[in-house]
């Protein structure tokens, strides 16, 4: 479950979360079956194994709502409770930003609201929450605003909060999580293999108000999402901690009082049935035939799930379904593990461009391979090397960035004029907007790592026409036109 490195403790902790929130709100089955869920959750198997830091900050915002939810249970340990929830909150403003903070408030207040109760952030425990929040958020954020605080370009102000949340309310970054239809779809895919109790969601909602807080920080904090029109999926991954709380409750009932109606088996049997057939079809589409066998692997465990299900057998078909995300991360990390990191790492075009680079080659890489490329390639070598961003705008991130930046085609042919050849790692998508460039006529190197390309630009050749001997050659178009008519 735990993901690599640094990320591994956060990972341990969100599953502590799970089992800590169910055994306290209700008994440790429904702890253990929370915790169960959020571990074998695809999008849980996925983003922990990614070095972003989306799971950090899902572990501060569920460590800070967990301890609001505590101090509501007993006035003689509330101003501790307080206090520790608004430190996460600082932790997670200082993971990323005001989002940290507007997630926790958020849910607080709409569940005071829903369910008839005065807010918590009162007394001694409220100034003490703050003191602490502001020695956690104050020294960085002053930091921050004194070093890049620059007089022209970007500053730090203008790239955290200007541009990374007033203007996406204005103009959306992407498509991908801003509309509703497209939130619930990403947190029903990246719930598998536990779709099936959308089916069935309000289980407990109307009398049990742990229930109720855990849909207050879901619900508040999708449509917060859908409004500022996040542009990444993964900017919701917190959402599957209150999500798996949430199946982790509806399992426990359906294991102790089975199901409340026909209808409800048949919805629950449909969502299984359409779990099989989606991952059936999968091999037959061109982007994933490279993970075939681990999905073959799910594929039979969700089939075997399907008929435990029909039999009323729900311990093993819960068994089974979480059993699909091992055997997923068994096939990923074995058989099609050099397509995983064909799609998912910057390492294969890294060691492929080391193996391609002639003496000092200057390295070029779009802005989204550049720091995975630096930090293998530097990791290889034991040396810096220095790696050119290639980019359509001058500043291809929100804050400004000390390497150098090849600016669109016209920079594309200066820096070409300066250098024999040069090499490139690209994803596709940025080749294809340069490949038909002059500096790439003579590409001599190209070969291709999943979504990634590894080719390398020359001067271009200029061809004169012949002459008589002795005459002189004719000077090249370029420098023929540069005296004006």
């Amino acid at each position: 479950m735990g993901g690599p490195g640094a990320h591994g403790p956060f990972c341990y902790g969100l599953g502590a979360h799970g089992l800590g929130v169910g055994s306290r709100a209700w008994n440790a089955r429904t702890g253990f079956l929370a915790a169960l869920v959020l571990a074998t959750g695809l999008e849980f198997c996925v983003m922990s194994r990614l070095m972003l830091t989306d799971v950090p900050l899902a572990f501060f915002l569920a460590a800070a709502l967990f301890a609001y939810w505590m101090a509501g249970q007993g006035e003689e340990r509330r101003n501790f409770w307080v206090a520790l929830s608004i430190a996460c909150n600082g932790l997670a403003v200082l993971t990323k930003g005001p989002i940290g903070s507007l997630v926790v408030w958020f849910a607080t207040l709409a569940f005071g609201f829903l369910a008839h109760r005065k807010t918590l952030y009162r007394g001694s425990g409220l100034w003490w929450g703050l003191a602490l929040y502001a020695a956690i958020v104050v020294p960085w954020y002053a930091a921050m605003f004194a070093w890049h605080a620059k007089p022209s370009g970007r500053n730090f102000s203008s790239a955290t909060i200007s541009c990374g949340s007033s203007a996406r309310n204005i103009q959306p970054t992407t498509i991908s999580g801003t509309t509703p239809a497209c939130a619930c779809w990403v947190r029903f895919r990246g719930c598998r293999p536990w779709c099936w109790p959308f089916a069935a969601p309000s289980r407990g909602f109307r009398d049990d108000p742990a229930v109720l807080f855990q849909w207050c920080w879901l619900l508040t904090s999708l449509v917060f999402l859908t409004v500022a029109q996040s542009k990444l999926p993964s900017y919701g991954f917190f959402l599957f901690v209150p999500l798996a709380v949430i199946v982790g409750r509806s399992l426990d009932l359906l294991l102790e009082r089975g199901f409340a109606s026909l209808g409800e088996r048949r919805l629950v049997v449909g969502f299984a049935v359409f779990q099989c057939v989606t991952v059936l079809v999968m091999p037959f589409i061109k982007a994933a035939k490279a993970f075939t066998f681990p999905i073959a692997l799910v594929a039979i465990c969700l089939v075997v799930g399907l008929v435990f299900l029909l039999q009323k057998r729900l311990v093993v078909w819960l068994l089974t379904s979480a059993a699909a995300s091992l055997a997923l991360l068994a096939g990923a990390l074995t058989k099609a593990l050099p397509a995983v990191e064909a799609e998912s790492s910057a390492r294969p075009v890294a060691l492929a461009l080391l193996r391609e680079r002639r003496a000092d080659e200057p390295l070029v890489s779009g802005k989204f391979l550049v720091r995975g490329i630096i930090y293998y390639v530097t990791a290889k070598d034991n040396t810096r090397q220095p790696v050119t961003i290639l980019a359509s705008k001058a500043h291809p991130f929100w804050a400004d960035h000390p390497l150098p930046i090849i600016v669109g085609s016209k920079g594309l042919r200066t820096f070409a004029a300066q250098h024999p050849s040069f090499l490139c790692g690209l994803r596709k998508s940025d080749w294809r907007s340069v490949a038909d460039e002059k500096v790439f006529a003579r590409r001599d190197a190209f070969s291709e790592e999943g979504e990634n390309v590894i080719v390398r630009g020359q001067q271009p050749v200029i061809k004169s026409e012949p002459t008589e001997e002795g005459a002189k050659p004719a000077k090249p178009p370029e420098a023929a036109g540069s005296g004006g008519r």
